[in-house]
């Protein structure tokens, strides 16, 4: 066989063997789930009533990964650093946070992986885990769920609220963290960041 028509016929096999492994292997995790610069660039500002105040939020769109777009404000004074595609990692005074997308089996609904999988997850690597509450509601017309727990270390007893929201492919999360004795005058300002989140259509 002539030399030429041996390269072309190796390198034709190698393409085809990374378009399966791009298409259906390790690398199609890959795919669409690169950070998209306007995620972290906040689009527009607005308000929430906490109690008797006021408080000035930034609109951020993260549009990270295709079919899970979704729309979400963090007070002005709030850290927005760069998470995982998809995702935010928070810091806030007296707190920190993180947004991130979570894939959810298809054999499975939201709720029962949040129990049967994500919550002995948590008890297994959070020292001191404690569920102190667990409710069931709406965000953005999305069935949600909202876990919160106390945990703690040599730095002290931490109060977090996990919200898992369903989602179109994949499903969100919020987690929002302060020291436990803060968290009772900070989780009117934890809900009220969590009632902007919109899956967005586009």
């Amino acid at each position: 066989m002539n030399k030429k028509i041996i390269a072309i016929l190796i390198l034709t096999v190698g393409a085809l063997i990374l378009l399966m492994l791009y298409t259906f292997g390790p690398l199609s995790s890959k795919r669409g789930t690169q950070r998209n610069p306007t995620s972290l660039k906040p689009s527009g500002t607005g308000k929430v009533a906490v109690g008797l105040q006021d408080v000035p939020l930034e609109t951020y769109h993260n549009k990270d990964v295709r079919e899970n777009y979704y729309t979400l404000g963090f007070p002005k004074d709030w850290q927005v650093a760069a998470g995982k595609p998809g995702g935010y990692e928070l810091r806030f005074p007296g707190g920190q946070g993180a947004v991130r997308l979570m894939d959810v089996p298809d054999n499975t609904t939201l709720e029962l992986y949040i129990l049967s999988q994500e919550e002995p997850r948590m008890k297994k690597s959070l020292p001191g885990y404690q569920r102190t509450g667990y409710a069931k509601l709406t965000l953005g017309g999305a069935e949600a769920y909202q876990l919160t727990y106390q945990s703690g270390d040599s730095a002290g007893p931490a109060q977090t609220v996990q919200t898992f929201i369903t989602g179109p492919d994949q499903a969100g999360v919020i987690a929002l963290t302060a020291k436990a004795g803060d968290f009772a005058s900070r989780s009117a300002l934890f809900s009220s960041v969590t009632q902007t989140f919109r899956w967005e259509t586009k």
